[in-house]
């Protein structure tokens, strides 16, 4: 069981930290072009790879809470990494019942972290895993909420375009935010306060946020002037 165990941590650490090198080159070179298509499936693999082992390593190991919010930390950017790339494969078809599905199971696990964290809340008060239980529970609950509401009604034309860029980089933040804090503590002194440590999970959310809203609000502008033209 030990040797299943370090080969799955060596496994989840490797694809991880490949996901997080090569996740960049989308970002940086041509968009539509074959290395960032190449780039971006490799980085879908890798996640899919992260996701399978954090959930063989929560199942296999003793149960610690921050194994666990680790876990759905995971669960969360494989979610926007699938449906990053699914966008692509659905410029005219629409969602599939696979990725249906998908989405009602990621708002279960969503609407679980936010019952487990105000759980803790209720019985540790304001402390650091409540918070970011709660506060992850609620941004998954939106990211499957707005799927919910685009199955619902029709989107607009390039809603595919936006889809796949927020969702990829969405998965990205996540992926980094999960790298950033299982090795913070390595950084700051054993007397950092708590809030630091929170921060920590927070900071990188927000941060990413504000940079994909811009680039939204930069290619919406691009594209009515096009339309305009």
């Amino acid at each position: 069981m030990k040797t299943l165990i370090l080969s799955l941590l060596i496994t989840h650490i490797a694809t991880g930290f490949t996901a997080l090198v090569v996740g960049l080159i989308p970002m940086i070179f041509e968009k539509g072009g074959r290395l960032h298509k190449r780039a971006g499936l490799i980085y879908v693999y890798c996640m899919i790879i992260v996701a399978v082992t954090a959930l063989l390593l929560c199942g296999l190991q003793p149960f610690k809470m921050l194994r666990l919010f680790l876990t759905g930390i995971a669960v969360f950017s494989f979610y926007l990494c699938m449906t990053g790339w699914r966008a692509t494969k659905q410029k005219k078809s629409g969602p599939t019942r696979a990725d249906k599905a998908l989405t009602f199971v990621t708002l279960f696990v969503s609407l679980a972290m936010i019952g487990f964290g105000v759980y803790l809340l209720a019985i540790n008060g304001a402390s650091f895993l409540p918070i970011v239980f709660t506060f992850f529970g609620v941004l998954t609950l939106v990211f499957a909420g707005r799927d919910i509401q685009f199955m619902t009604k029709p989107t607009e034309k390039m809603h595919w375009f936006f889809q796949h860029f927020t969702r990829m980089g969405g998965s990205y933040i996540a992926t980094f935010t999960a790298a950033l804090v299982t090795n913070i503590g390595r950084v700051l002194p054993a007397t950092a306060p708590e809030w630091t440590y929170t921060m920590s999970w927070i900071i990188p959310s927000v941060v990413g946020g504000m940079l994909i809203g811009r680039t939204v609000r930069y290619y919406r502008q691009k594209f009515n002037q096009r339309a305009v033209a």
